[in-house]
């Protein structure tokens, strides 16, 4: 059996060819195909080629007319039999071992990716330079295998683009049809990143595998300015595929810093006269085109690429400052009567004032920034002194710590999860158990308690096994695609937020699972008489963006629907539409006087959760109001409320809900309001802290 099949594009790299050769035919793992596409070499590399074919069976050369490294490995591709497929550009090499760990990484792991570490080797020096930028391990989880869903930062920018530092899993490669973009020069981008957003199982295997060549005379990366335009037709493919999959939703912010930051690369290692032509494009159709334009400096997570993108649009404040100087200087020496001389030294005056005061503002910036680390040192200082305060004030109640993904300070107000914590921590200390909530901050702190729960959505958080009798609880919330099993199995009691996911995991788990749906505070949401209020005949939605479009509130806006909206995001992505939005935040004890006072709300879920069943909470605090809901569904939902939601899947079907909503009003708030007394009974705060109390009698010890 072929393990893996290696393809080499060959094309006239006679001088590095045989450094290439030699680090795969003496590679330690035998069971391999090395299948090198020629590429119209007019040099003596198809000689060379031929020299090892002579001495290794292994190796396969086929030929065709000049097309490009994709084009060359697409027809390696096809003619592969490997369970695996590695791809080297024929002036890089391989360690020695490179297929053995890589290979053996991916068998344990059972991954569609197995990724590795590389260096960079510079000829004229025979050195060799680490290259620790190429992959960003602080983004990676603490456990394999995971997907890009488990990635902390944007995953376009922790991983490289590159073919030649991961190996595939044909199979995988196979059933999703991918291949590489046949054009000169970034044409392994799409392939790439088309493979690291739709594996379910990535494996990193940490070491220097592989050596990039950086000074090969022939390499096409020096001669971009003929193919200048390569790098958005790699971007615009990009785009397509993960709209065609639905992952462009989930990964819209991330793709478009990945543009921004790849487009401003790409400026800048251009020459002129191409890079004029680039900035034109760019201003005239690109940074539009890719999503780019109209954000806000906020939206980009490097402040670098923002700025320079100001630059190339002119928006910069240096151009603003350098524009308003000129006018300035012009209109001075129209009315004052002294020479171009006197006026500019003045003006570079003011302009040294202006710096001074530039260095000001940095200093209080970097000011702010110290007494930031230095608060953040003496918190952790304060960690050592917890567990014996908190026995003490407990007084011999049991501790539950509850960890929330809200942050600290103001800005946790902000977050539902932390109204869920605050909510769950009333109902507890009702049953007599004192409860400590950690926001991400304290994370760190081992406070020593009985149970530590976990609001899991987001972020991802390790139990910490110092404490031995702690009870580690995950309450899966949300987004279940951003869990690995091997998470899961941290644990010692998973709840999950879907009965169908529950009894899903079960089956692939070792750890207890149970069921454990969102629920809502009815003594903060319930049914009043409905008031009077100017929203009386208006439909609400009430959540952010996140840099996605919600498709029913695009649909209302665009059918002209009496709406508000609240939430951070809308502004900019509703341009349009800026009459419907009323703020970016509701204040939690403010909602149920808002669902009580509208005439329905707007409703729908991540991708992720819909699939696998997870009902959101804003469900449950609506219709505990008596508040009717128009809403995305799934069969589980449906199985709960079968009246009390209208449900939509397209805009039709939308549209069928609204008309509906419009013609039998009554009978659907009376629906609405029939809910409460089930709501509170079954998916009240106060009947999961009693679910919660049982699970930990019942698995402890």
């Amino acid at each position: 059996m072929i393990k893996v099949s290696v393809i080499i594009p060959v094309y006239n790299v006679e001088k590095y060819l045989r450094q290439c050769m030699d680090s795969v035919v003496t590679q330690t793992l035998k069971e391999i195909e090395i299948i090198c596409v020629d590429d119209g070499s007019t040099d003596h590399s198809v000689e060379i080629l031929q020299e090892y074919a002579a001495l290794d069976s292994r190796v396969k050369i086929l030929e065709q007319k000049n097309a490009g490294a994709g084009a060359a490995r697409n027809n390696g591709m096809r003619h592969a039999s490997g369970k695996y497929l590695s791809f080297l550009d024929a002036d890089d090499f391989f360690d020695v071992q490179m297929l053995e760990k890589a290979y053996k990484k991916a068998e344990e792991d059972h991954a569609e990716i197995s990724v590795y570490k590389c260096d960079m080797y510079y000829t004229d020096r025979r050195e060799y330079a680490p290259a620790n930028w190429v992959l960003k391990e602080a983004n990676l989880p603490d456990y394999q295998p995971f997907s890009f869903r488990q990635v902390s930062g944007n995953v376009f920018m922790t991983f490289m683009g590159w073919a030649w530092d991961k190996l595939f899993l044909r199979e995988f490669v196979d059933k999703y049809q991918l291949e590489f973009q046949e054009q000169r020069t970034t044409n392994d981008l799409f392939f790439v990143y088309s493979a690291m957003v739709l594996a379910q199982r990535i494996s990193i295997v940490p070491e220097v595998l592989v050596h990039q060549r950086r000074d090969a005379e022939d390499s096409l990366s020096k001669t971009r300015e003929k193919s200048w335009t390569c790098f958005y037709e790699g971007l615009k493919a990009l785009k397509a595929e993960l709209v065609k999959y639905d992952l462009y939703r989930d990964l819209e912010k991330e793709y478009i810093n990945y543009a921004l930051h790849f487009t401003l690369w790409n400026y800048e290692t251009l020459a002129e006269p191409t890079k004029s032509k680039l900035k034109e494009k760019l201003n005239a159709e690109w940074f539009e085109e890719m999503g780019i334009k109209g954000k806000r400096e906020n939206y980009f997570e490097l402040p670098k690429d923002y700025q320079k993108y100001l630059k190339i649009t002119g928006q910069s404040q240096e151009d603003k400052m350098s524009g308003i100087l000129r006018k300035i200087k012009r209109f001075l020496r129209k009315i004052v009567p002294v020479g171009r001389v006197y006026i500019d030294n003045k003006m570079k005056d003011q302009q040294k004032n202006f710096d001074r005061q530039m260095k000001k503002e940095m200093k209080a910036q970097i000011d702010d920034l110290k007494a930031y680390i230095e608060n953040e040192l003496n918190r952790r200082d304060e960690w050592a002194k917890i567990p014996a305060e908190l026995r003490r004030t407990a007084n011999g109640r049991q501790v539950w710590v509850i960890k929330c993904p809200a942050t600290e300070g103001k800005a946790k107000y902000h977050w539902g999860d932390y109204y869920y914590a605050i909510a769950l921590q009333k109902y507890l200390e009702r049953k007599n158990i004192y409860v400590v909530i950690d926001t991400r901050q304290d994370w760190g702190c081992d406070e020593e308690a009985d149970v530590v729960l976990v609001l899991r959505g987001n972020h991802f958080y390790r139990p910490d096994r110092r404490n031995g009798k702690t009870i580690y609880i995950m309450w899966n919330i949300s987004h279940p695609d951003m869990i690995s099993k091997s998470e899961y199995e941290l644990y010692d009691i998973v709840c999950v937020g879907s009965r169908y996911y529950a009894n899903k995991l079960k089956k692939q788990i070792s750890v207890p699972v149970e069921p454990l749906l969102q629920c809502t505070d009815t003594e903060l949401f319930y049914p009043e008489e409905r008031k009077t209020t100017n929203l009386k005949d208006d439909y609400i939605f009430i959540g952010s963006t996140r840099g996605v479009m919600r498709e029913c509130v695009l649909w209302a806006a665009e059918d002209n629907l009496p709406l508000h909206v609240w939430g951070g995001g809308w502004k900019q992505m509703l341009p349009d539409h800026q009459d419907i939005i009323d703020g970016t935040f509701v204040r939690n004890e403010d909602l149920p006087a808002l669902y009580r006072s509208a005439k329905a709300t707007l409703n729908d879920h991540w991708k992720d959760m819909l699939d696998n069943q997870f009902i959101n909470n804003r469900i449950f605090d609506a219709l505990a109001c008596g508040l009717p809901v128009i809403s995305d569904g799934c069969d589980e939902m449906k199985e709960i409320f079968p009246e009390a939601v209208l449900y939509y899947s397209n805009k039709e079907e939308f549209q069928a809900c609204i008309e509906k909503m419009e013609k039998d009003y009554d009978a659907v708030k009376a629906k609405a309001l029939e809910q409460f007394e089930m709501i509170k009974k079954d998916y009240s705060f106060e009947k999961r802290a009693e679910e919660l109390i049982e699970m930990v009698e019942k698995y402890r010890g």
